[in-house]
């Protein structure tokens, strides 16, 4: 009854079904879309700052690294510069050389050098090498370093006529008191050699001049045609590192009459080395020395490597110039103390002559004294007797006598100034 009034009143209930499955699927289906679409959004973001945090530091190292190349490109422009600074410097010392200037002049003061200091050409370097050693190439690079020019005045020598050796002079015209002393046509250092090079040693071949091997005759100081300001003073042999003859060591046979030849005569040579860029691996250099050293002569510290200028080698290597340089003034040092050493010990053999003189002078008759001066200087006997008259006279009847009271019998004897010379030259 309660119901049915309750429905009068309020009207008949509707039910309405609902599928809730239905809405419910197409919310999550949105709802997933929409987080589908902000996570693509998200990721593209994040895919967006990943490319411009790269972008970021890819610029940040090309900053870097073109930073670090114009660092190093400046420093290797400042490297350059001391380099080109440091060979000013050298090459300015070699050009305004002097003698003496390597051990100073102190250590000459007890010699005589004026021969040397008033030579145009001072200290000479010979330069000795088999054909393709290298030589005419090293000559070129210190004709390079010298002039500051891109081309040596050397023409490399790659083949010749055996039994003839030529001799040319180069950095003569630069103004420096040293030049090079090229040789050309050594082949087999064989005896013909070794006379040709005291030929050359001893000033005996002048530069341009060229000898025929098998007319050679030796020579020695004693021998020598010309001045000693005109004979080598520096010897440098030049190798080359890939000459098989070196590796082998065939010229440690080939230059033992080189060898001989100098060390008696206190020439110390330098060695220089050349083609080290060919040499593949470095550790091989320590033992190209130590045979180069036992080929020549010289020892390890007078054994250079170099690497020259080539005639297409166009750019300036500074690197190159100052180790030329480094070689030249070694020889230079080497020169100098042969020119010492040669001049001390002419000076001691003139001191004994002299003491040796002293000596016979002392017991020697007055007659016996002129009558060897007659004979030395070509005068006839019978002009020097009125001369031993007087000085007998005088009570003077010994050469020792005569010595003792030169001065003052000088202006006394009725002899000319010419006898005069003969005699003190004789007596002093």
């Amino acid at each position: 009854m309660g119901n049915k009034l309750v429905n009068a009143v309020l009207g008949e209930p509707k039910v309405e079904y609902v599928d809730k499955y239905n809405d419910i699927t197409a919310k999550k289906v949105r709802e997933a879309k929409e987080q589908k679409a902000r996570e693509l959004r998200e990721q593209a973001e994040r895919e967006r700052r990943e490319l411009q945090e790269a972008e970021r530091q890819d610029k940040e190292k090309r900053r870097q690294k073109q930073q670090q190349e114009e660092q190093e490109k400046q420093r290797e422009e400042e490297r350059r510069r001391k380099l080109q600074q440091e060979s000013l410097d050298e090459r300015k010392k070699l050009l305004d050389y002097n003698f003496g200037d390597k051990h100073g002049l102190r250590n000459f003061a007890s010699i005589d050098i004026r021969d040397m200091q008033e030579s145009d050409r001072g200290i000479r370097i010979g330069l000795f090498g088999p054909t393709g050693s290298g030589k005419s190439c090293l000559i070129n690079t210190c004709e390079r370093t010298m002039k500051v020019t891109d081309k040596g005045s050397c023409e490399t020598q790659t083949s010749g006529a055996e039994g003839t050796i030529m001799v040319q002079e180069y950095l003569d015209d630069i103004g420096s008191k040293f030049c090079l002393i090229d040789t050309r046509g050594f082949f087999n250092y064989n005896v013909d050699e070794y006379l040709a090079m005291t030929n050359i040693v001893y000033g005996r071949i002048k530069p341009g001049e060229m000898i025929d091997l098998k007319g050679a005759e030796e020579v020695d100081e004693d021998d020598s045609w010309d001045t000693f300001s005109h004979w080598l003073h520096a010897i440098v042999i030049v190798l080359s590192a890939k000459d098989p003859l070196l590796l082998n060591g065939t010229h440690t046979t080939n230059l033992n009459t080189i060898r001989e030849f100098m060390r008696p005569r206190g020439i110390a040579p330098v060695t220089v080395v050349t083609h080290v860029d060919q040499v593949k691996d470095e550790s091989q250099l320590d033992q190209i020395k130590t045979k180069a050293s036992a080929a020549t002569g010289s020892s390890p510290s007078h054994v250079f490597f170099i690497q020259n200028y080539h005639p297409e080698h166009n750019e300036r290597d500074f690197n190159i110039e100052l180790r030329a340089m480094e070689i030249l003034n070694f020889a230079l040092v080497v020169g100098e103390r042969y020119v010492k050493i040669h001049k001390q010990q002419q000076q001691y053999e003139a001191e004994e002559k002299q003491a040796a003189a002293v000596q016979f002078i002392a017991k020697e008759p007055i007659e016996d004294f002129f009558r060897r001066l007659s004979d030395t200087r070509r005068i006839p006997y019978g002009k020097i007797e009125p001369v031993i008259a007087r000085l007998k006279e005088e009570d003077v009847t010994t050469a020792k006598l005569l010595r003792d009271n030169w001065d003052d019998l000088e202006a006394e004897l009725p002899i000319s100034s010419r006898m005069k010379t003969y005699i003190k030259e004789a007596l002093f």
